[in-house]
C-alpha cells in the first residue's frame, strides 16, 4: 500500500518505535519522552485511516476531508487529556500534549494528506 511508503509516515513510524524502545529500556529523554509520542499520534493514525479510505474505494487520489483531521484531533484530545485523568490517577492533563496533537493534525493536513502520485513503470 502507498500511502504506508510515503516517507514522512515512515520516519514517524521509526521515530515513534524508537522513543518506546527508550521508555521500554528506562530511557526518558525530554521532551521526547514527555511530546514526542503526542506529536506522532494523530499523523501516524490518520495516515492509517487514509490508507484504509483509500483501499476501500480504490481511489489513491482520496484526501481526508479537514473536518476528519479536527474531529481526530478534538477526540485525541478529549480522550487523552480530559476523560482519561479523570478515570485514572496514573495520566495526567497536559495542555502542551494538546498543542503537539494540534501540531501533529497540522503536519498531516499540510504535508501527508495530498494525493498519491502516479507511479511510472
Amino acid at each position: 500500500m502507498a500511502t504506508l511508503r510515503q516517507p514522512l509516515f515512515l520516519l514517524f513510524f521509526i521515530l515513534a518505535i524508537g522513543n518506546q524502545l527508550l521508555e521500554l529500556l528506562g530511557i526518558y529523554i525530554w521532551p521526547l519522552h514527555t511530546h514526542l509520542g503526542d506529536l506522532l499520534s494523530l499523523p501516524l493514525t490518520l495516515t492509517i485511516a487514509l490508507a484504509a479510505e483509500r483501499l476501500y474505494f480504490q481511489n489513491p487520489y482520496f484526501i481526508l476531508p479537514l473536518r476528519f483531521t479536527l474531529l481526530a484531533l478534538l477526540l485525541f484530545s478529549v480522550a487523552f487529556e480530559g476523560l482519561l485523568p479523570l478515570l485514572h490517577s496514573r495520566y495526567t492533563a497536559d495542555p502542551w500534549d494538546v498543542l503537539a496533537y494540534a501540531a501533529g493534525a497540522v503536519i498531516f493536513q499540510v504535508w501527508m494528506n495530498k494525493p498519491l502520485k502516479e507511479e511510472r513503470v
